[in-house]
């Protein structure tokens, strides 16, 4: 009898510097982008222009992965990277060790929100800054690599 063989897994964290992304037993790969490099600190958050150059700059990295990276997989992210998305509540499914796209993309919604100063958005945002550039990293992955939600490594 054959065992169906289990998904892809893509394993991910985002540092300050870096992301590094891991697949399979021997696919490895070191992408330029990470929290402290996407936009310039500011308490404001990042301004709309940052976020668009952001956007660009990560989807020319993940392009790179596209044909390593099967679909259909799952992605595992680190607990440091989500350790930014941790304030009360802000990410439901986080404490269940699972976030969907659609909870990734309402917090993105939001941070586009805050950089063109939409009154909707005030009050919205992270304890720690690195969040929205966290948020935006894992946005771009999951839509560039097809994965419909994130899961918690262990």
């Amino acid at each position: 009898m054959n065992t169906p063989t289990p998904p892809a897994t893509l394993r991910l964290s985002v540092g300050p510097r870096q992301t590094l992304a891991e697949w399979g037993d021997d696919g490895r790969r070191s992408l330029p982008v990470g929290t402290a490099v996407l936009w310039p600190a500011s308490a404001a958050g990042p301004s709309a222009i940052a976020i668009e150059n952001a956007i660009q700059v990560v989807e020319d990295q993940i392009e790179g992965l596209v044909p390593r990276v099967p679909r259909g997989g799952r992605l595992v992210v680190s607990a440091d990277t989500l350790a930014p998305l941790q304030r009360g509540g802000a990410i439901a499914g986080l404490a269940q060790g699972a976030i969907a796209l659609s909870q990734i993309e309402r917090e993105y919604q939001s941070l586009a929100a805050r950089a063109v100063g939409a009154p909707s958005a005030r009050g919205s945002g992270f304890d720690d800054p690195a969040g929205d550039a966290v948020v935006l990293i894992l946005r771009e992955v999951m839509h560039h690599l097809g994965f419909d939600a994130l899961h918690a490594a262990a």
